[in-house]
């Protein structure tokens, strides 16, 4: 799709404390954008990968004259479309034909486990975010925040576990509402998928224009567009999720 990878530096050295989970740094939008790799298993490695890509040629495709506010003041939930976006490849079963995986058997259990995950993505999320709302609006302590995980937990994923574990995500002992986002983004980068496969075909990774059009909707950063692919809209999402067949 000619996106410029020129101003991403990925670092896949293997040293030894090196933090284990892949992570991309926008240091300096668009001119350096760095993405921290460290291998896990070939599953995660793919789709960690494409995930943090996702954000990298993001923050390499807003425009450099953009004002500081748009280049770097964008929300989370923009954030995660893309990075969700790109990620979607490694679950899609032409493109991962495309990549050399012709196994019958093969792609179906990479499939099942993706839905999986799915599932269990929404579930866990559903559940972290619900707490995190009740913590600010509540004023809740955080032994009564740990009390309130644990039931949701319970409750949306099946699975008993101390509550406190919320304070382990590495995410959701954050000040903001970063959990949430995810959710949001999911949706949009479902739109996103379906709106390019309207435009440029089911192999829409395949054309130049679509990665030329992809990269218009990036350039604005903070005041990006979402209208022209997005309306939030959950009932494209909601109908990956309950297509549970190959599960």
């Amino acid at each position: 799709m000619q996106f410029d990878l020129s101003s991403i530096y990925i670092d896949t050295e293997h040293r030894k404390n090196k933090y284990p989970s892949l992570i991309c740094f926008f240091v300096e939008v668009p001119h350096d954008i760095r993405v921290l790799y460290k291998s896990e298993s070939p599953y995660f490695d793919l789709q960690g990968c494409y995930h943090e890509m996702g954000h990298a040629v993001h923050a390499s495709s807003i425009n450099a004259q953009a004002e500081y506010w748009n280049r770097y003041n964008f929300s989370m939930g923009i954030a995660e479309i893309f990075s969700i976006f790109l990620e979607r490849l490694t679950k899609n079963r032409i493109y991962l034909s495309s990549l050399g995986v012709k196994n019958n058997q093969i792609l179906g259990e990479i499939e099942a486990r993706n839905k999986f995950m799915d599932l269990f993505f929404v579930t866990l999320y559903a559940a972290n975010s619900l707490m995190k709302a009740e913590f600010w609006h509540e004023k809740l302590s955080m032994e009564q925040a740990s009390d309130v995980y644990a039931r949701l937990i319970k409750d949306y994923t099946g699975f008993e576990m101390p509550g406190e574990y919320w304070m382990l995500h590495h995410i959701l002992p954050d000040a903001i509402m970063y959990v949430p986002s995810y959710l949001i983004a999911a949706v949009r980068a479902v739109e996103l998928d379906h709106h390019l496969q309207d435009r440029f075909g089911e192999r829409w990774w395949e054309q130049v224009e679509a990665g030329k059009y992809i990269r218009e909707i990036m350039q604005p950063g903070a005041a990006i567009n979402l209208s022209r692919f997005s309306r939030l809209d959950t009932r494209l999402f909601m109908n990956e999720l309950t297509d549970i067949g190959s599960i």
